[in-house]
């Protein structure tokens, strides 16, 4: 059985500071994860992505974006979020590049999700009309996925987005999962680890998620973990359904990388799949 807080890391607070969550090769296999408080005392971060191809997004702000490799400077200005209601941009950084992050007033908060990349590729915003919305679902299982760095971005194994629950809402639903290679008709399976991101309005709020494991995983688990504004959920393998307290809307971040870059190469749990035609 896996423990819980081996899968929910909690918010380590507003207070300025560099954080490295995850690391690729420990935690988990292909995705690493560092969130970025900007503020008093600390206005500018520098870093370097190495072998990594990067996902950054974007909570407060705004923030200056510089991201040099071997052809030159690339600059990005990201504006203030004003809300997690609607989708704001994200950067895609490629491999062997460095990162300067400048803090306007009021201080950033970024996430940087880190995965194998490959050379040749280039920094990219996403933002506005690039970024893919879709309502998924009905009822209360109704949200907002917007994709942000899908088959618009030649990335090598990131897929990147935000999922919005209204208050009350349910996402990742019916429950699925991505954790190994399965072809039958109609469903293609790809082997994705992937990291949850969460944001709550107001930020005193809560949701509920659960991850669990198909019947015929060899080292199954069940999870039920609260989430809170500013936690991170690893999942890497198991169906995983979110829900938002009533009267908070939530907000999660989510970034795959695994065996394959297929959007939506995912198996619904057969037990919970009827409500699809119901």
């Amino acid at each position: 059985m896996m423990a819980a807080m081996q899968l929910q890391i909690k918010s380590p607070g507003e207070g300025a500071g560099i954080y490295p969550l995850v690391r690729r090769g420990q935690q988990l296999k292909h995705l690493s994860f560092t969130l970025i408080q900007l503020g008093e005392g600390l206005r500018r971060h520098e870093f370097e992505s190495g072998e990594e191809e990067l996902a950054l997004d974007f909570y407060l702000g705004p923030v200056r974006v510089e991201v040099e490799t071997g052809e030159g400077v690339w600059r990005a200005e990201v504006p203030g979020r004003p809300s997690v209601a609607e989708p704001h941009a994200m950067v895609f950084v490629p491999p062997k590049a460095a990162v300067r992050l400048e803090a306007g007033d009021g201080g950033a908060r970024i996430v940087v999700a880190g995965a194998a990349g490959q050379a040749g590729t280039r920094p990219v915003m996403v933002s506005g009309e690039q970024i893919v919305r879709r309502r998924v679902g009905r009822d209360n299982w109704q949200r907002t996925v917007f994709t942000h760095i899908g088959d618009q971005v030649e990335a090598a194994h990131l897929i990147c987005g935000e999922t919005v629950n209204e208050p009350g809402g349910w996402s990742s639903y019916p429950p699925h999962k991505h954790d190994r290679f399965v072809e039958r008709a109609g469903v293609a399976e790809v082997p994705m680890e992937e990291i949850y991101y969460f944001q709550i309005d107001p930020p005193q709020g809560f949701g509920f998620m659960r991850i669990y494991t198909d019947a015929e995983d060899e080292q199954e688990f069940d999870v039920a973990l609260v989430v809170e504004h500013g936690d991170t959920v690893l999942i890497p393998r198991g169906y995983h359904p979110v829900v938002a307290g009533p009267g908070y809307r939530l907000n999660y971040s989510w970034f795959l990388a695994g065996e394959g870059r297929v959007y939506g190469a995912w198996t619904d749990d057969p037990r919970h799949a009827w409500i699809k035609d119901a």
